[in-house]
């Protein structure tokens, strides 16, 4: 009988302790590793938040400088529209410049006619056709002249023939020319000036 209870009393200790690992297991070692994967799991989440935080940040810096780079186009462009917020009086200021010019080239101005107005993307179109005449070389220093005024000119036309045979060196040149106002509310530049005519003798 004291052998039986002996083994028993083994049997009850081992069982014990087999139990006490078991409930430790569960309610220790487990909770414990699904934490830390809880933990692991949080970390690789805010890590890519993380990842995801700083493209924006860098893509919204780089958006920035971009929008104040256009801003800065935007105002030197719209510094050289014609003065005026009429077709009438920014065409009137037009014909002032091309007479200031073609005087400064030793240029005649025979003719002037104001075209009618035109709308470009937010913008109005100030066309001019003015007829002048002069010397091969004045009306070329004219034309160098006008790709320089402070004001966004476009020479959409040139026409220039021969006054007369007698004086071959003396040009008529009839020039279209276009300048801007700002008509509304524009989120862009005025448009590019085209390409300017050839000079004579280029």
């Amino acid at each position: 009988m004291s052998a039986l209870r002996n083994r028993e009393r083994r049997f009850l200790i081992v069982a014990g302790g087999i139990a006490a690992i078991i409930l430790g297991y569960a309610y220790g070692v487990e909770p414990l590793v699904a934490r830390y994967r809880q933990v692991q799991e949080l970390i690789t989440a805010r890590q890519q938040m993380l990842t995801r935080q700083q493209r924006l940040l860098a893509r919204r810096d780089r958006y920035q400088q971009e929008k104040v780079a256009l801003e800065a186009e935007i105002a030197e462009r719209r510094a050289r529209l014609l003065p005026g917020d009429k077709p009438p009086l920014a065409a009137s200021e037009l014909q002032k410049l091309v007479k200031s010019v073609a005087q400064e080239s030793g240029v005649e101005v025979r003719s002037e006619r104001i075209l009618p107005p035109g709308e470009r993307g937010g913008y109005t179109e100030v066309p001019v056709e003015v007829t002048l005449s002069g010397p091969i070389r004045a009306v070329a220093s004219l034309l160098y002249r006008l790709e320089a005024v402070p004001v966004l000119l476009a020479v959409t036309d040139a026409k220039l023939r021969v006054v007369s045979v007698e004086a071959p060196r003396e040009l008529s040149v009839a020039l279209s020319m276009t300048g801007y106002i700002a008509s509304g509310p524009s989120t862009g530049p005025p448009p590019n000036q085209p390409e300017p005519p050839r000079r004579p003798g280029a």
